[in-house]
């Protein structure tokens, strides 16, 4: 009989759904499927003779047997991470960054500036996200490097982005109530949103949600209604609403993993800061 094998993909996964809450949370946060994830559960029980989690209400719990591998899972990740970091040729060292879909035809050329000026090639590999996703990334040990919108008084927040209402160059305010296009929860955005309008006394209806900035996009270029969003947001095809409240600003936040170096953390701070004063 052969020995268990501890792959570390399906660790990375228990490691997930321990920290995001649940699988779903947990495959969203790793970018994969439900399926894949509890496919790992599966194949991480076969190898270890266990059940690793079990139904509680709406989400899971770690069984006793789960909350062991998961210690070592941990141990078992931070080990190899920490060796891939520091065994990584200085010609392909290369930064998960973890980054929020506003201002991404920005802030790519901005990092990728901060990354060239750096000595030992250092390069990054992006993926986007809703700020609500990326803002725990590095916590969760799933990218070396978070950049994220998040409230003025974020620890990690670098400068703030100023927030406008946009519609179609068409659209009209009605004199009633107020459509709205929100992204789905969780959202940084849709708090501020309801309660600037919410404190003016205006009336307002969802009148469309979306999952991502295109969709979103697409809800406020075909007249839908108004929708709240950062300065920094290519926003062709729409226009600043001045008729509605002011919001204040939000900020943009940038948090970094212990196993980054400390020059590039600062050119990674440095053009999220390069950002926020194009704003």
């Amino acid at each position: 009989m052969t020995d268990p094998i501890l792959d570390i993909v399906p660790l990375r996964s228990v490691v997930a759904i321990a920290r995001c809450g649940g699988v779903h949370r947990a495959a969203e946060a790793l970018h994969v499927t439900q399926s894949t994830v509890s496919a790992h559960l599966r194949r991480l029980e076969k190898s270890t003779g266990g059940t690793i989690v079990e139904k509680a209400g709406r989400g899971v719990r770690f069984t006793d047997h789960g909350n062991r591998l998961l210690g070592h899972a941990q141990t078992i990740l931070d080990a190899h991470d920490t060796a891939v970091h520091a065994l990584a040729s200085p010609t392909t060292r290369t930064l998960s960054v973890s980054a929020t879909e506003h201002g991404a035809d920005r802030l790519i050329p901005e990092l990728s500036r901060g990354f060239g000026s750096l000595p030992g090639g250092w390069t990054a590999q992006f993926r986007f996200d809703r700020s609500a996703q990326v803002s725990g990334a590095v916590e969760h040990g799933l990218a070396d490097v978070a950049v994220f919108l998040a409230p003025g008084d974020h620890p990690d927040a670098v400068g703030p982005i100023a927030l406008h209402w946009y519609a179609a160059r068409e659209w009209e305010r009605p004199i009633d109530t107020v459509p709205v296009l929100l992204f789905d929860d969780p959202c940084v955005l849709r708090a501020p949103a309801a309660d600037a309008l919410a404190r003016n006394g205006i009336d307002h209806v969802v009148a469309a949600e979306a999952a991502n900035l295109a969709g979103l996009y697409s809800a406020a270029r075909s007249g839908l209604g108004v929708t709240l969003l950062p300065a920094i947001d290519a926003t062709d095809g729409l226009v600043v609403i001045d008729t509605l409240p002011a919001v204040p600003s939000i900020a943009l936040a940038v948090s970094v993993g212990p196993r980054v170096p400390a020059a590039v953390r600062t050119a990674v701070r440095r053009a999220a800061a390069a950002l926020t004063a194009a704003a």
